[in-house]
């Protein structure tokens, strides 16, 4: 049996084939994709799941002899001119996602909101209008498929969008979660801008999910920032550190924390259950997001 989405590889999507599968456990699956990130091999991994993309991961096991997994593998790049939407143009559906009255604010605006030049963000509209995903009237421009912008988004930042933004992964000595971000709250001061994203953030709009890994967003990232911390690169270090998706991730709900849209994202691409459910809520808490 083949079954065909023509929608972007997503946790939700994931996870309703996954519960599919588990009531036809005698028919061998396999999900091809056009790009499967590692997170969201591991995931399908922990679950089983065989796949292959494009690029050339995959993780298949047949039987108990056959065994091939290979990750790390990252999607050609689209030509000048080609087909594929780069990471400029993901960070203005994130912004037209994060505050939709952008739409109508001149293209200077939109661009500066999305961190992106007028020529990226004045196309990027314009393709959202020959897609049919964007409308204009005569007094306003609107989103008309609210739900395939915001799967592009989703997938868009995992593959391109995140990235561009990491500036990496360190250690620390501070014993716990808690104590990292106290220490590096004072250490930063105001100068560069910054917020927490992820788990640090989920916990204070939710207080219910923290994690074990901390999420800092900032503007700039200077080169003594590491430093300034006092955090050594580690490829499995708890602080990470990501730059934000234009002026507007910064305009979180409460002191501190990068736009909800932007840390139900990040939630999203760790991809723990327990994240998904804390970004569930920030979702029906904060978002006003199509179903």
């Amino acid at each position: 049996m083949v079954e065909l989405k023509r929608t972007h590889l997503t946790y939700a999507l994931v996870d309703g084939m996954l519960a599919r599968i588990g009531k036809a456990t005698d028919r061998p699956w396999i999900l091809f994709a056009p790009y499967v990130g590692q997170q969201m091999g591991r995931h399908l991994d922990e679950h089983g799941m065989n796949y292959v993309d494009a690029a050339g991961n995959c993780r298949l096991r047949l039987g108990d002899d056959h065994v091939v997994i290979i990750e790390g593998q990252r999607p050609a790049r689209e030509a000048a001119g080609g087909r594929g939407m780069g990471a400029a143009g993901f960070q203005v559906l994130f912004a037209v996602l994060a505050k939709p009255d952008l739409l109508m604010a001149p293209v200077r605006t939109l661009a500066d909101a999305a961190g992106v030049g007028k020529t990226a963000a004045a196309e990027t509209i314009a393709r959202l209008k020959k897609e049919g995903l964007v409308a204009a009237g005569r007094r306003r421009r609107h989103l008309v498929q609210p739900k395939a912008i915001l799967d592009r988004w989703l997938a868009g930042y995992a593959t391109a969008v995140r990235p561009r933004l990491f500036v990496g992964r360190y250690r620390t000595e501070d014993p716990d979660p808690a104590a990292l971000e106290n220490r590096i709250e004072k250490a930063l001061g105001e100068t560069p801008a910054w917020a927490w994203g992820g788990g640090g953030a989920a916990m204070r709009l939710t207080k219910h999910y923290r994690g074990e890994e901390s999420v800092l967003h900032v503007e700039t990232a200077p080169p003594n920032l590491a430093k300034r911390l006092r955090a050594l690169p580690a490829d499995d270090g708890p602080l990470i550190i990501l730059r934000v998706p234009g002026k507007i991730g910064f305009e979180g709900v409460i002191p501190r924390t990068v736009h909800p849209l932007l840390v139900y994202t990040e939630l999203l691409t760790v991809g723990h259950e327990r994240a998904r459910e804390a970004a569930q809520e920030i979702r029906e808490r904060y978002l006003e997001l199509p179903a």
